[in-house]
């Protein structure tokens, strides 16, 4: 990645980080940290990495994404929007009854290809796609991004235990660890898969980790992307907070936080 590309990705970053403050502030949700914290991460998928089509978004030849972290669904809302799959008016009326975009992803939304929410559910999801994919002759990829707390629930190593053995080579699973120091590696790899690791928050180091990535190996990946933790609020964000934040961006701050 040359200089300007390298420039241009932290900008859509900063833009999507400013879309995700309004529009949370707007709903008067919480979690806004971790929504915020796979920013980096999810730009760096869309732009550089994942092949989607957001004019012909039903591609059998798609990638697909899976966001196991669902509370994390307005970073992918944000990023989606800027890509051209919905009109970015959209983004204000997030978690409103009757809206296009609920609190967790819903395969309806145009650009989500699997529902969110279930904790620890995601990496199944993205096995399934993987081996349905397979078995349509489709070379597609799939993403799963999950984050501590779901790969610490059984059903997330129940998928993690059978990845290896059905040599799902095309699933990459995305942990942000969210800056602790983990097993969770260890146990991903004593369970078959290639692991990396990452700067979750700088485009240099996430482009190494998934540039190192084998496609033609059958052996599962993972890639663990170290992020900063955050702490929310523990209100909703007030018009203060909001304004407060954006503020914060312009200025050059990258949030990982927010707090009242």
């Amino acid at each position: 990645m040359d200089a300007a590309r390298h420039k241009e990705l932290e900008r859509i970053a900063l833009e999507v980080r400013k879309d995700v403050v309004r529009m949370m502030g707007v709903a008067r949700t919480l979690g806004i940290s971790k929504a915020l914290s796979i920013v980096d991460i999810l730009v760096y998928m869309y732009w550089e990495h994942m092949k989607v089509y957001p004019g012909e978004r039903n591609r059998p030849d798609r990638d697909r994404l899976v966001l196991g972290r669902g509370s994390a669904a307005p970073a992918l809302y944000a990023c989606l929007s800027r890509l051209g799959f919905f009109d970015r008016q959209e983004l204000w009326s997030f978690s409103r009854l009757g809206a296009m975009l609920q609190g967790y992803p819903d395969i309806r939304t145009p650009g989500v290809d699997a529902p969110g929410g279930g904790l620890g559910g995601g990496l199944g999801i993205a096995l399934g796609l993987g081996m349905g994919l397979r078995m349509e002759g489709v070379g597609a990829r799939v993403f799963c991004v999950m984050d501590e707390y779901e790969m610490s629930v059984g059903a997330a190593w129940e998928s993690a235990s059978t990845a290896a053995s059905d040599r799902l080579g095309r699933v990459v699973l995305i942990v942000d660890t969210n800056g602790t120091d983990t097993a969770t590696a260890i146990r991903l790899e004593a369970c078959g898969w290639s692991v990396t690791d990452a700067d979750g928050s700088d485009m240099s180091s996430i482009e190494s980790s998934f540039g190192a990535l084998d496609y033609t190996s059958s052996t599962p990946k993972a890639v663990m992307m170290k992020t900063s933790p955050g702490r929310d609020s523990s209100e909703p964000l007030s018009r203060f907070d909001m304004d407060n934040a954006l503020s914060k961006l312009e200025n050059g701050t990258v949030l990982a936080d927010i707090e009242s």
